[in-house]
């Protein structure tokens, strides 16, 4: 009796088990096929006026063609970009060029003569105009805006579409970060160190190190290309930041032995409370306790200077000297350059936590 009672139990545990299988299988297949159908797509950001998508996606070029479009009355924030049969999410590489306020979607495999006949639609209150053109073996897609803006794509129904909202509506803290020189401009250098490398590695660290620190921090340039004086004073505004930092070093050819850290500011554009001098004061005085260096001082900016027309708390931070033998190897060596990042974060750190 026993033995008979074992068995139909057993016989009811495998039932149940295989019921469970069956749940679990099913729950996994209709996940697979949501998820199959709502892709997000990764969006790359790009801050330079000059960056590529992929370069060789942008090797062989047959002319440009404007987009038609349409807009969309229903829709809200909101663009909606049509894709060919059989586009995946792998097919589609979407990037954000902020600078030029350019939203760009290269489409493998994608052909021209399709956006010929089919309309964008959507929301289409913040977009300037659109471009296609072909790209080796796809087409690239570019809106030109009318502000910067923050994307999330997702691949749905064979259509790609593109929600929006301003910097500010996404992040309550703003933080530009004005890597000088670029490209053509190497800024200071001495010996094989160049300001524009380095001050691009620290704010590249910087940025880093802030991403897990509710702030959102944007470069005016993430790769070694040309980017304007101009520009650079307008990004701040754009993406209504709330600190500003130029980042550089100093050269003083006639005296090799000086060394250190220096701050400049805009004094003649005076902002109650928290101004540029309390910003320059923070941030050089936080990056010489984290490089275990010395501070040179704070000085006024010249006209010349690209703080002059910024109208947020702003700053230079110089890192050191190109000049100075010893400091200069220190600032091509990433651990230094690492710690003059923890220091420039520590200092918008303390900003947001002394002006809640």
């Amino acid at each position: 009796m026993k033995k008979r009672l074992q068995i139909r139990d057993q016989k009811q545990n495998r039932k149940v088990t295989l019921i469970l299988w069956l749940l679990l299988g099913t729950f996994s297949m209709v996940a697979m096929l949501w998820t199959a159908a709502h892709k997000t797509v990764v969006i790359s950001a790009r801050s330079q006026e000059q960056g590529e998508l992929v370069p060789e996606y942008r090797t062989e070029q047959t002319g440009e063609m404007q987009l038609p479009m349409q807009t969309d009355q229903k829709a809200d924030r909101q663009i909606c970009i049509p894709l060919e049969s059989g586009t995946k999410a792998e097919n589609v590489v979407v990037e954000n060029h902020y600078m030029e306020k350019e939203l760009w979607i290269y489409i493998e495999n994608g052909r021209k003569a399709f956006y010929k006949e089919r309309r964008i639609t959507g929301d289409l209150n913040p977009v300037e105009k659109g471009i296609c053109e072909a790209q080796n073996e796809g087409v690239l897609l570019r809106l030109s805006m009318r502000e910067v803006l923050e994307y999330h794509s997702t691949l749905e129904e064979g259509s790609l579409w593109v929600d929006y909202v301003s910097p500010k509506e996404l992040y309550d803290r703003i933080v530009v970060l004005d890597p000088v020189g670029g490209g053509r401009d190497l800024g200071v250098t001495a010996s094989g160190c160049q300001e524009k490398e380095v001050a691009l590695s620290v704010a590249r660290q910087t940025a880093q190190l802030m991403e897990d620190r509710q702030v959102k921090v944007y470069l005016t340039r993430t790769e070694d290309i040309d980017v304007t004086k101009e520009a650079r004073r307008q990004f701040a505004d754009w993406v209504g930041a709330d600190l500003y930092l130029e980042i550089g070093l100093s050269s003083d050819p006639e005296n090799t032995s000086v060394y250190g850290i220096s701050g400049e500011y805009n004094d003649e554009y005076y902002i109650p409370e928290f101004g540029n001098l309390q910003w320059a004061d923070c941030v050089t005085r936080q990056v010489t306790v984290a490089a275990s260096n010395r501070a040179v001082g704070l000085f006024p900016a010249t006209e010349e200077d690209v703080l002059w027309e910024i109208a947020i708390p702003s700053a230079r931070i110089s890192l050191g000297y190109v000049t100075n033998a010893a400091e200069r190897q220190l600032l091509i060596q990433e651990d230094y350059q690492k710690k003059l990042a923890q220091g420039i974060a520590e200092a918008i750190n303390e900003v947001y936590t002394n002006t809640q």
